[in-house]
């Protein structure tokens, strides 16, 4: 790959015939529209005061909102917050606040969840840009938050994320209200840097892309801070690049991963690159700066990247974005259009004809 191919734009829109850059590119904009929508019918205080849990549903590009929020937000909520993948929900009951999240609506995971959701007469509230989620929560009554659609799940989270953020913040379950409002300008300064018509040679999303191409990309993120940014670095790669990637986080990968690399010469084309924010423990911090010792006495190259900005949620939306755009750049070096999901699309059609 010639070492000018990312600052060639028109190579870059011949390659994403989907338009995933000018989603990419907007995506500050997407974020400043997302804090306009609310749910209908509205959920007063009053309505959603008094629960002792919150359990976000959803999959894929629309679940990964809520493990962001369940992993490093969490903090700042008053409950235990947990994230649910699947068909069947845990017992619940009145006492639990339930945040359906499907981007199409049409996600049968989610669907069954929510039914699950309002037969133990939990508060339900959805958000999608239609679909059969959509009819649900009208059939019922339902807070529902209708976005905008046309975009890929992966390419909407400011959408998916930030409307919940706001809603428990009116609720008076957080206290996010001026770093959300200072979001959308604090990603136009770090779209600047990071897009397209910016030089490789300044520019960091693109030499990281260059430093991964044809590597095993091994991101690791903190607990508590990172390591849902890490799980959305390794997806994103995943989806977009059309490539294996992995993700774990500190201090667990501590207790065991590291011991595979005892044997560092099955992986030589391995690279781990570490998300690093300055709200990490400071024994996190420790165990990284050591973790890059022991690593590179065993000749495995490794890179960090330091989250911008004063609170946890710009710290959290810099890395994520940064992410975005590396993915973006790293499928453009492996000559692939980011958009389509051809393997999951397979599956889905074959699940449709299931017994």
């Amino acid at each position: 790959m010639a070492q000018d191919e990312l600052d060639d734009l028109s190579f870059l829109a011949r390659l994403d015939r989907g338009g995933l850059l000018l989603a990419l590119e907007g995506f500050p904009e997407q974020c400043a529209h997302a804090l306009e929508l609310e749910e209908e019918p509205p959920l007063s205080p009053s309505q959603g005061s008094g629960f002792e849990r919150l359990i976000i549903v959803g999959m894929g590009g629309s679940g990964i909102a809520g493990e962001l929020l369940a992993s490093s937000l969490a903090a700042d909520l008053p409950m235990p917050v947990s994230v649910h993948h699947g068909y069947d929900l845990p017992a619940i009951g009145p006492e639990a606040l339930v945040i359906a999240l499907s981007y199409s609506g049409d996600t049968e995971e989610t669907l069954s969840a929510v039914k699950q959701a309002l037969q133990a007469q939990a508060r339900v509230v959805c958000l999608s840009s239609g679909g059969e989620l959509e009819r649900l929560a009208r059939e019922h009554n339902l807070p529902f938050i209708k976005v905008p659609s046309g975009l890929q799940p992966r390419a909407a989270l400011g959408y998916l994320l930030l409307p919940v953020l706001s809603l428990l913040d009116r609720l008076g379950y957080c206290r996010l209200r001026a770093e959300l409002q200072g979001l959308p300008q604090a990603l136009r300064g770090l779209r600047e840097r990071w897009r397209a018509d910016s030089p490789e040679e300044g520019n960091r999303a693109k030499q990281l892309a260059r430093w991964l191409y044809r590597k095993i990309p091994l991101i690791y993120g903190v607990e508590g801070t990172t390591a849902a940014v890490a799980l959305r670095w390794k997806t994103q790669i995943n989806e977009n690049c059309k490539q294996p990637a992995f993700w774990n986080a500190v201090p667990e990968l501590c207790h065991n991963e590291i011991v595979g690399f005892e044997g560092a010469g099955l992986l030589p084309n391995a690279r781990v690159l570490f998300l690093r924010s300055s709200f990490d423990h400071p024994r996190n911090r420790a165990r990284i700066e050591i973790l890059k010792e022991l690593l590179a006495a065993r000749g495995v190259e490794q890179e960090e990247v330091f989250a911008e900005g004063e609170g946890r949620l710009a710290q959290l939306f810099s890395l994520i974005y940064l992410g975005d755009f590396v993915s973006f750049y790293l499928a453009m070096l492996n000559g692939v259009d980011p958009s389509p999901v051809a393997l999951i699309a397979e599956l889905k059609r074959r699940l449709g004809h299931w017994p």
